[in-house]
């Protein structure tokens, strides 16, 4: 848990997402693609939600 936060990779984008887009004309399909997930990924958010306490809670049925 501890080390979650160095882990974290971009997300991973449709390759329809970049059609149409002015540098996915100019780069080839994997690198235009790589560019819009670095455009879409949000680091520091997600390093701080995973920074926040979690609490797991069991429910017992019945």
């Amino acid at each position: 848990m501890t080390d979650a936060g160095t882990g974290l990779s971009l997300p991973e984008v449709d390759p329809h997402a970049v059609r149409g887009l002015k540098f996915a004309e100019a780069l080839p399909s994997r690198l235009a693609e790589a560019t819009l997930a670095a455009r879409l990924g949000d680091g520091d958010g997600a390093r701080a939600a995973l920074a926040e306490p979690v609490r797991f809670l069991l429910r017992q049925e019945g």
